[in-house]
């Protein structure tokens, strides 16, 4: 790899670092909050450049469209990660989501950095990824992907402003145990069957006792106001997402039928990307119809997020298989 995209790289990851402590900072210190504010969407900022300077000079020196690997598509969703933050945040006050967006950034970046060395050279792409599709189909995804992570961690805002703390402990066991799942699946070779039941027993188990909790409130911990205004950013988020995703679907299809002439198979990842897209059409139905209570519906977009994770990363890390294996690196 080039010197100068992996010094761009690096700065990406060390900027997602330092943008991360100083959001801390900034919430944790009121009597600076707005100059350590300032600094800390300035060196997100900077990160969010050298990430895409970076992408670009990789896709130079690769002489393609720089997105055909599991490495790639992490800097891509890392990309979008910080992308959309920023963008969000000119439209709303996003400090106390700065430090999740940030530490997203990062476990993404530090994901990426312990894959095998492989993976990060720049070689020629696989005969299934030879397809002017790729540019096309794959990028959509991974924004969507990027736009459900940033409303999943609104969720947690929402639930934690609107005092459901029992909840928000909870959501996060079920998000800790998917994510164990990955990594485990990932750089292990532990048993298939028994990180496929962490992924889906943590998630159900977890998600199912914090709706469970919605009745507890601690009521010392409530900012309603916020918790509207974060309740509003998951919705916009999503929204944001959903015809991403859709978008990604269709042209899937499309791929599909040049590449195996067939437009949809039933493979495993194809119906993992439809459940989820159905789950986020479910919440934008009861959003409009105000069916659920807003805490309920972060549940479900926590839920989401975790669709989400399985959709991305699960099927080639928890060895569900199926035509998109490709993916895979052991």
């Amino acid at each position: 790899m080039p010197d100068i995209q992996t010094a761009l790289t690096n700065t990406a990851g060390i900027s997602s670092v330092l943008s991360f402590w100083v959001f801390v900072g900034s919430n944790a210190f009121n009597k600076h909050k707005e100059l350590l504010l300032k600094i800390a969407y300035g060196v997100l900022s900077l990160g969010f450049i050298a990430l895409s300077a970076g992408i670009v000079m990789r896709g130079i020196d690769a002489g393609r469209f720089p997105l055909s690997n599991l490495y790639e598509s992490l800097l891509w969703f890392a990309w979008a990660i910080m992308g959309g933050f920023l963008l969000m945040s000119r439209s709303y006050d996003l400090k106390q989501l700065g430090w999740l967006a940030s530490l997203t950034a990062i476990c993404f970046f530090l994901y990426g950095s312990w894959l095998p060395a492989d993976q990060h050279a720049i070689k020629p792409l696989v005969p299934a990824l030879v397809s002017y599709w790729r540019q096309i189909h794959v990028p959509p995804l991974i924004v969507s992907y990027a736009m459900f992570f940033i409303a999943g961690l609104s969720a947690f805002i929402q639930l934690w402003q609107a005092g459901r703390l029992r909840s928000v402990f909870l959501a996060l066991f079920a998000l800790i145990a998917a994510s164990a799942a990955i990594v485990l699946g990932t750089f292990t070779d532990s048993n298939s069957f028994l990180l496929q039941g962490l992924f889906v027993g943590g998630s159900l188990s977890g998600i199912g006792s914090a709706w469970w909790q919605l009745s507890s409130v601690n009521q010392n911990k409530q900012n309603p106001e916020l918790a509207d205004t974060f309740d509003e950013i998951v919705y916009r988020a999503i929204a944001i997402g959903f015809p991403l995703l859709t978008i990604g679907i269709i042209t899937g299809g499309l791929w599909a039928n040049h590449a195996w002439g067939s437009y949809w198979s039933w493979d495993p990842k194809e119906s993992m990307a439809l459940t989820t897209w159905l789950g986020y059409a479910a919440y934008i139905h009861m959003r409009i119809n105000k069916e659920l209570s807003a805490e309920k519906l972060s549940l479900i977009a926590i839920a989401g997020m975790l669709i989400t994770l399985l959709t991305y990363l699960g099927f080639n890390s928890l060895g569900f298989g199926g035509l998109h294996s490709y993916g895979k690196f052991k």
